[in-house]
C-alpha cells in the first residue's frame, strides 16, 4: 500500500506536455533511487565550443527511467524515458572532458521516448554521488543469465509477459492457479517446462506448467537484441581505439 501510495503520489507531480504520456502508477512498479543531476551540453560559438550545464531529475523505478526537468513547486516536465532494460551506463575520463568537468558518466538510451538511441552526458556533484547513480542505474544488469542452460532468472524490470490460454489449478503451495486472459509477469523460467511468475491482477507469485501461457508480444526478446546490439558496437570501438593505439605505439620517432 506504501508503495502504491508513492506511485499516485509522483504520478500527480510528472507532466508530460508535447511527450505521449505513459502510466505511471502501476501495481508492480516502484521507486528506487530519484534524485537531481546536471547534463552538460557543447554549443559552439564565435568563440568556440564551450559546455553549458542544465540541470535535470531523474526517478528511476524498478522497471523504469523517467527524466525531467524540475519545475516551479514540486511539479517535473517529463523530457525522456525508457525502459529500464534499455539504460546502459559508462565511465567518463575527466581528463577527457576538461576542468571543472569531473564526477561525470554517459548515460546511453538504447530506445527513448521518439523509439532513438540517446546520449547524454551527466555529472552530479561528488564522486561519490556519481558511483551510487551508475550502480543504481546499472543495478542487476551486469549478470543477466539470459543465455544460460539452467534456469533462466529475470529481473522484475527486464521480464516476459505471458497471458494464460488453458486454466491451471495449483496442485501445491508454491504454484499459482490461472485463469483464461489472466495476465503474468515471469520471473523464472525452468529447463523442465514450468514458469515462476507473478499475475498482475492479484500479485500472487508461484509456479505453472509454460504450456498453459503464450508469451503476449516479443518486446522482451526485442529489448534484449537492442541490448546486444549496443554491446557489440562498443566492442567494435574499444578494438578500433587499441588498434589505432597499438599503432601509433608502433610508430618509431
Amino acid at each position: 500500500m506504501k508503495q502504491m501510495e508513492e506511485m499516485i503520489h509522483i504520478g500527480k507531480k510528472l507532466e508530460f506536455d508535447k511527450l505521449k504520456a505513459i502510466p505511471i502508477i502501476s501495481q508492480l512498479r516502484h521507486l528506487e533511487k530519484r534524485g537531481e543531476v546536471s547534463e552538460i551540453v557543447f554549443r559552439g560559438n564565435l568563440f568556440g565550443v564551450k559546455p553549458k550545464v542544465m540541470a535535470l531529475y531523474l526517478f528511476l523505478f524498478n522497471d523504469l527511467l523517467v527524466i525531467t526537468n524540475r519545475k516551479s513547486g514540486d511539479r517535473y516536465q517529463v523530457v525522456d524515458h525508457a525502459h529500464r532494460s534499455l539504460v546502459e551506463v559508462q565511465e567518463c575520463s575527466a581528463n577527457s572532458l576538461g576542468a571543472g568537468l569531473g564526477n561525470s558518466f554517459v548515460l546511453t538510451l538504447l530506445e527513448n521516448h521518439q523509439g532513438k538511441q540517446c546520449d547524454r552526458l551527466l555529472k552530479t556533484s561528488t564522486e561519490s554521488d556519481r558511483h551510487r547513480w551508475m550502480d543504481a542505474l546499472m543495478s542487476g544488469k551486469r549478470n543477466l543469465p539470459e543465455d544460460s542452460s539452467d534456469d533462466k532468472i529475470y529481473e522484475r524490470w527486464d521480464c516476459p509477459q505471458m497471458q494464460c490460454l488453458i486454466a491451471y489449478s495449483a496442485q501445491q503451495a508454491d504454484e499459482l492457479s490461472l485463469d483464461p486472459a489472466d495476465i503474468i509477469n515471469i520471473t523464472r523460467k525452468s529447463p523442465e517446462g514450468w514458469y515462476e511468475g507473478c499475475k498482475l491482477s492479484t500479485g500472487r507469485r508461484g509456479w505453472f506448467p509454460s504450456a498453459n501461457v503464450q508469451e503476449i508480444t516479443n518486446e522482451h526478446v526485442r529489448r534484449r537484441n537492442l541490448r546486444e546490439r549496443y554491446r557489440l558496437l562498443q566492442a567494435a570501438q574499444h578494438q578500433t581505439r587499441d588498434s589505432e593505439a597499438s599503432k601509433k605505439a608502433d610508430v618509431p620517432f
